[in-house]
């Protein structure tokens, strides 16, 4: 596998990477808590739309709208106990989506040394 270095700016502040752990139809996901913007509990969903043949719910937050995905791709068809609101960027670009959730824990630590660290932040550094 191989190895991916981390952002002076992250590596500097922490010598741990905190971690978001949230369980969906029973199956654990590791997300970097750098990367979540908010944990919801007991979500209610605006809508639900389709979008490439898959049901999605929104969240309405004043004029902006989050997607709330399945994140095994499945539809979103139940309400689940919490949502887990991630930030992205694209360039000078901003937005949120957020995953299903059935269990959240959000204060796990992982040492940097872990091999399991660049496979969990892989995605958005």
């Amino acid at each position: 596998m191989r190895t991916l270095k981390l952002p002076e700016s992250i590596t500097s502040l922490v010598e741990q990477l905190q971690v978001v752990q949230f369980t969906w139809q029973g199956i654990s996901i590791q997300l970097p808590k750098f990367a979540v913007y908010a944990i919801l509990p007991q979500p209610v969903f605006d809508r639900l739309v389709y979008r490439n043949g898959r049901q999605i719910a929104l969240l309405q937050f004043g004029r902006y709208a989050i997607p709330v995905l399945d994140p095994f791709l499945a539809d979103v068809e139940t309400r689940p106990n919490f949502v887990i609101v991630l930030s992205h960027t694209k360039a000078n670009r901003f937005g949120l989506y957020a995953y299903t959730a059935e269990h959240v824990e959000s204060d796990i630590c992982v040492p940097f040394q872990h091999g399991s660290v660049a496979k969990i932040v892989q995605a958005y550094v």
